[in-house]
């Protein structure tokens, strides 16, 4: 009622003013919001739970427990497998992998071995290209985690028994049989390689002629030769570098000519390539060696080298042959003379002042060898390395007076092709004489002749027209 006394208009009352909002927050939205929000949740969690349910659904198990990453599981295993047959020089598949293994048909467990494969190795058999790798367990929450061995159980693989036991995480069935794949040839070996064998299935062929040298401490003798394709079998096989070839050897040492104790310094030495050394541990006598060397393939020489006391000496590595620089005459095994004969002829004895005399006068031939270190020290040489001193023993004795030594004047050696051959006095000495010729090193016959005249200490000794001849023969060889 106004001042008048009259009614005025009725007001409604107002709504009450909000509380105000502290700065910095915002009120939590309720209603709708909140119900889609946690359907959203709802929705995810069932979508996870979803997930693992159809992972699950082919599950890998081992031992009756869930294997986590078994996919991650295999492809560390195909890494090791592609590095282990890499190592030993062997091939894979283009789709050769690693697989689990189940324990049956019906069953989702696994075996506690990897099957890998295809793979060849040299000298494997295509029917047999599976290797099995070895698996480990961890446990990780409620489940197992697997990790794979870096080598197989076996190193030679194994036929595939059934291939509709193995899987993968990613489905997919192994290859048939190998793959297609062929075996590998052996790896091939560095360039000068060498080896000592023996090695089996190389077949040898003898020489065809000498092949024998013999030095101060030691004589080697080549027995057999041949040149393989390859050595050796499986990983340890090999086959020649490129641009070479191999050659084997069997060779025997010996005892040489027993000037020296210190045993040879062995090299195989081939055209156009370095010396390779001999192992010192297989140079002694009554040691036989099986060898064999990669040598350029158009090398046309190649030698067993032997530097004994300072004689180089070589026996080819490919025909045997000893080389032309050779000690000959110690190549043979036969140097000795069987000649012991003596035989009588007349002669005649005269001094200045005394009345000559007629002798029944007796020569005696005991035998003699042919030799390279010649002398009473050894120091003397014959001329070249394809000739020998011939050293015989020889008496002249008059009846009445001590045997002595026959005078060289009266000694000759006729050699079949006629050449004749003065002998030389090996000792210097004034009371010995040492008799030799100087002749061919492959002697095998020739014919010592006693004949002429000769005055020594104011006595001549004339045989005339009378002489002896004493034929001298030695087997080849």
């Amino acid at each position: 009622m106004d001042q008048h006394g009259e009614r005025g208009p009725a007001v409604l009352p107002s709504a009450a003013a909000p509380d105000p909002v502290p700065a910095g927050r915002r009120r939590r939205p309720r209603g709708p919001v909140l119900t889609l929000a946690a359907l959203v949740v709802v929705l995810l969690a069932g979508a996870v739970l979803f997930l693992v349910l159809s992972l699950r659904e082919d599950p890998i198990r081992f031992g009756g427990d869930y294997v986590v990453d078994p996919a991650g599981t295999l492809a560390e295993a195909d890494r090791r497998l592609a590095g282990y047959v890499s190592d030993r020089n062997g091939v894979l598949a283009e789709d050769s992998r690693c697989w689990f293994e189940r324990v049956d048909p019906e069953s989702d467990d696994v075996q506690p071995t990897l099957l890998c494969g295809p793979v060849l190795f040299v000298d494997g058999d295509p029917a047999r290209s599976w290797l099995r790798f070895p698996l480990t367990a961890a446990p990780t929450g409620g489940d197992v985690r697997l990790a794979v061995a870096d080598l197989p159980v076996d190193p030679s693989p194994e036929q595939l028994a059934d291939p509709g036991l193995l899987r993968r995480p990613d489905g997919g069935s192994p290859p048939d049989g190998s793959g297609g794949l062929q075996v590998p040839p052996p790896a091939r070996a560095e360039p000068g390689f060498t080896a000592v064998g023996p090695f089996p299935g190389v077949t040898y062929t003898a020489p065809t002629g000498p092949s024998r040298l013999s030095g101060p401490a030691a004589a080697v003798t080549v027995t057999g030769l041949a040149a393989p394709d390859r050595i050796g079998s499986g990983d340890a096989a090999r086959r020649p570098a490129e641009g070479e070839r191999f050659l084997a050897v069997t060779y025997e040492i010996a005892a040489g000519e027993g000037r020296s104790a210190t045993p040879p310094a062995l090299t195989y030495q081939a055209e156009g390539a370095a010396p390779v050394a001999v192992p010192a541990s297989v140079v002694a006598p009554g040691t036989t060696v099986e060898a064999v060397v990669s040598v350029p393939a158009d090398a046309g020489a190649a030698d067993l080298v032997a530097v004994d006391d300072g004689v180089e000496q070589r026996l080819s590595l490919l025909t045997g042959a000893p080389g032309e620089g050779n000690l000959q005459v110690l190549a043979r095994e036969n140097r000795q003379l069987g000649l012991d004969s003596s035989r009588q002829l007349p002669g005649t004895l005269s001094a200045p002042g005394r009345v000559s005399a007629e002798f029944d006068l007796t020569v005696t031939v005991s035998g003699g060898s042919l030799q390279w270190f010649a002398g009473p020290d050894g120091a003397d040489r014959p001329s070249a390395p394809d000739r020998a001193l011939l050293v015989v023993g020889t008496t002249l004795t008059v009846p009445g007076v001590q045997p002595g030594a026959l005078p060289l004047e009266l000694l000759s050696l006729r050699l079949d092709d006629g050449t004749v051959l003065r002998p030389v006095d090996l000792d210097d000495s004034a009371d010995r004489v040492l008799i030799a010729f100087d002749v061919p090193a492959d002697l095998t016959s020739a014919d010592l002749v006693v004949s002429g005249s000769v005055t020594t200490d104011g006595v001549t000794v004339d045989l005339g027209a009378g002489r002896l001849t004493f034929p001298v023969t030695l087997p080849a060889g």
